[in-house]
């Protein structure tokens, strides 16, 4: 388990303060939870530009969607 800072506002850091234990731990685990899904969520918009980026070359490159359906046909 790593630890990290947030800053809050003051309202949301006294509420946090007063909690108990086992409601810091449910509350960490939602926060886990959103910040996972933040990352993953900018990991599909780069893997989707980089899948963009390469059929926009591909097309400049002069493939068209029957070349790679004949490509993709192929027994080779």
């Amino acid at each position: 388990m790593d630890r990290i800072v947030l800053e809050v506002d003051d309202v949301v850091g006294k509420a946090y303060r007063n909690f108990n234990p086992e409601k810091k731990q449910q509350f960490s685990q939602a926060i886990s939870l959103l910040i996972k899904k933040a990352i993953n969520d900018a990991n599909f918009d780069e893997y989707s530009k980089f899948l963009d980026d390469i059929g926009n070359e591909a097309a400049k490159n002069g493939l068209t969607p029957e070349i790679l359906e004949a490509l993709s046909a192929s027994d080779d």
